[in-house]
């Protein structure tokens, strides 16, 4: 466990200072002795990992939201509404909302890899229901149960970064996540278009089905859960052995930890051997007792409402699906009417700017988010502050609120269609970028809770979003297209802007957290000891 008493939470030292122009990056976490602890694995292992973990990713969201782009086509062969279509959305990430809370205690006690499974297994489920679908009731159904299944893509994913990369590697970690989901939630849209048109809609649920069988049995045979336990021969370690574990360099920093570097040899305990391959494979990991299970059901609530960094990554990262629910609902309904009258094809293709912007977005961020983090510490004397990251979001603060603006108006005027869709490159940008620092910024700033605080911020991420999904169409009947694009931008522009006040203050609140970090951090660590 993190010692918190000479820093703040999140507050380490991210490089030693070795003269005027040398430095090296210490590692945090600190890794243990044993071959097994995933920080230890070889870069191609993590690699190895980290890549199933990125094509579930991409998977759960390519069935998340495939399904926009034949709003056209249910409407025409099924009878159903428009209106029902964007309720089934709301449903979806209603489904989404809940569904975290239901499943990530399951991944805290028996393991990353049996929830991993059960989610990609439900999603396959649900493809194969919606490729037969008949009714409306079919479609609220499986987007209900899709979106439970795939909520655990949103945190688990998270908590598998936390287990395996260092802080110095955890923004570029997160932008290739917030990269896969771009893809599933975008680019995926514009083959899917070209399938709904040539084969039929129903084809691509059939695609989709095929792709997750295909990701079911990569994690039957290659992923490792990557949940740690520190027992060696039987013995349960104390929360002090698991902070202060054997390391090859005697350096110590001012909270009493070891400094190890990144260039430093580690040593491993030779007499700890590597789990063969069947107990690597193994479906459960438990941690014993139960309490504390059902305490993960509500504890996030409770780190969601007391500690600012992560309400505020909630807020942040939570306004963003909502922006991105009123984006998606908006052109799958607008685009099929003129004077576009885009079929699925197009509605689909109207995906690629926002593709790209947020490719250009994922490369900004993992390009400069670690990198700037590494040139602050050295001019702080080697110390890392998790506000450091907020810098990384000054860009992205006006430009998202900009294009969503900017989308809303020319789709109401009906402008040529080459002008939303570049406001849709750079939504796509802003989007990514803020994800990824919001993401990045909660981890780094209370890693020892990490999944229960991931759960309170998926769970404002797809409220916000449902409520968004569920009353746009009554919103715009009401107030006009134009007016719910401007008041969308305000709270978006005004969620954005919070990053500043975090810069000024953000230190000062984790100071004030302190002594409750230590209390919550402490019970995470004693379920292991259980």
């Amino acid at each position: 466990m993190a010692d918190t008493t000479h820093f703040p939470p999140g507050t380490l030292y991210l490089e030693r200072i070795l003269d005027a122009r040398n430095a090296e990056v210490v590692l945090h976490p600190i890794p243990s002795t044993d071959v097994n602890d995933p920080l230890n694995w070889p870069k191609w292992y993590k690699a190895l990992n980290f890549a199933l973990v990125c094509y579930y990713t991409l998977m759960v969201f390519v069935a998340l939201d495939i399904g926009t782009v034949i709003y056209g086509q249910l409407n025409s062969d099924l009878g159903i509404s428009f209106e029902v279509c964007n309720i089934s959305f709301g449903i979806n990430t209603a489904g989404l909302a809940v569904g975290c809370i239901l499943f990530i205690p399951f991944a805290l006690k028996f393991g990353r890899r049996p929830v991993y499974l059960m989610s990609i297994a439900v999603s396959l489920a649900t493809c194969i229901w919606q490729g037969k679908m008949q009714t409306s009731g079919d479609l609220l159904g499986s987007n209900l149960v899709s979106g439970l299944a795939g909520a655990t893509a949103e945190t688990i994913c998270q908590m598998t970064i936390a287990d395996i990369f260092f802080v110095h590697q955890r923004g570029t970690a997160n932008a290739v996540y917030l990269f896969m989901v771009n893809i599933g939630a975008f680019l995926s849209l514009i083959p899917a278009g070209y399938i709904a048109e040539s084969q039929g809609w129903r084809w691509i649920w059939w695609w989709s089905s095929i792709l997750l069988g295909v990701c079911l049995l990569l994690f039957l045979f290659f992923y490792e859960d990557t949940k740690y336990i520190p027992i060696t021969y039987g013995v349960q370690p104390t929360d002090n052995d698991d902070m202060e574990r054997s390391v090859s360099a005697p350096e110590q920093d001012l909270k009493g930890l070891p400094q190890i570097t990144a260039t430093h040899s580690r040593i491993l305990d030779s007499t700890i051997p590597r789990k063969s391959y069947l107990q690597r494979l193994a479906l459960i990991n438990n941690t014993p007792g139960w309490h504390t299970f059902f305490r993960h059901m509500y504890q996030p609530f409770m780190v969601l409402v007391t500690f600012p960094a992560i309400t505020f990554s909630a807020l942040t990262y939570g306004s963003l699906l909502a922006w991105f629910s009123m984006v998606v609902t908006t052109y799958s309904v607008y685009f099929t009417m003129p004077p576009y009258n885009f079929g699925s094809e197009g509605v689909g293709l109207m995906n690629l700017p926002s593709f790209i912007g947020g490719l250009l977005g994922s490369i900004f961020a993992g390009l400069v988010t670690d990198r700037s983090i590494i040139w602050l510490a050295r001019r702080n004397g080697g110390v890392f502050e998790p506000e450091m990251r907020l810098w990384t979001a000054l860009p992205a603060v006006v430009i998202m609120p900009f294009a969503l603006l900017w989308f809303g108006f020319t789709i109401a005027d009906g402008d040529a269609w080459i002008v939303p869709a570049v406001a849709l490159g750079f939504f796509g940008f802003g989007w990514v970028i803020l994800g990824d620092v919001a993401l990045t910024y909660a981890m780094d700033s209370y890693t020892d809770i990490v999944g229960d605080a991931f759960i309170g911020i998926v769970f404002i991420r797809n409220v916000f979003a449902t409520i968004i999904a569920t009353t746009l169409t009554q919103w715009t009947d009401g107030i006009g297209l134009k007016n719910v694009f401007v008041m969308g931008t305000v709270l978006a522009l005004a969620l954005s802007l919070l990053a500043i006040p975090m810069m000024i203050w953000g230190k000062r609140m984790r100071v004030w957290t302190k002594d409750r970090y230590a209390v919550f951090a402490a019970r995470q660590y004693a379920a292991r000891a259980e």
